[in-house]
């Protein structure tokens, strides 16, 4: 039988969004009231935001494509855990950006976001492998055409991210290690 008080905690994370029908992307999850620029729109920092990651090569031995992942280190890729913020969907002009910490994530408005408007970050601030590559389909006026790593990025585009302290450690990580080579 699961606690009662740590899956209050969890749905609590989950307050002021909600899971809908987007235009051609399938679900995605909304703003049940306005965000203003800052504010955090989610947050789990229960401590077990990890317990679900698994190396690629597991990932590819149970059958699972990066396509339901978060790659959340060098080697490491977060599975889907049921959660409304596992339906977030990727747009190369995000509202929402991804703070990942050693208790779990935080994810906050880039800008204001308005009530029922959806909730979107761009993928690529959490892709540092070589393995994937997707066709982007966010349909925002900027649509980089492609999902891909950080580091393909236009340098203004990851100046903008790294400042808003939105990119995994071990993206940014290896995008110095190449500008050094």
């Amino acid at each position: 039988m699961t606690d009662f008080d740590y899956v209050c905690r969890k749905l609590r994370k989950c307050l002021y969004i909600y899971l809908g029908q987007t235009d051609g992307r399938g679900l995605g999850i909304f703003a049940a009231r306005p965000f203003q620029t800052g504010e955090i729109v989610m947050s789990d920092q229960d401590g077990d935001y990890y317990d679900q990651v698994v190396s690629y090569g597991e990932l590819c031995r149970r059958g699972h494509g990066l396509d339901i992942t978060l790659q959340v280190g060098p080697d490491a890729f977060k599975l889907p855990t049921g959660s409304l913020e596992d339906f977030t969907n990727h747009s190369c002009e995000p509202n929402t950006g991804i703070r990942l910490n050693e208790n779990g994530t935080i994810i906050i408005a880039l800008r204001a976001i308005a009530a029922h408007e959806e909730l979107t970050y761009d993928y690529s601030t959490y892709l540092n492998n070589p393995y994937e590559r997707m066709r982007c389909r966010c349909g925002a006026p900027a649509c980089r055409g492609v999902i891909g790593n950080f580091s393909g990025l236009p340098v203004v585009v990851q100046r903008r991210y790294r400042a808003l302290g939105i990119i995994g450690d071990f993206v940014d990580a290896s995008v110095q290690e190449e500008v050094a080579d």
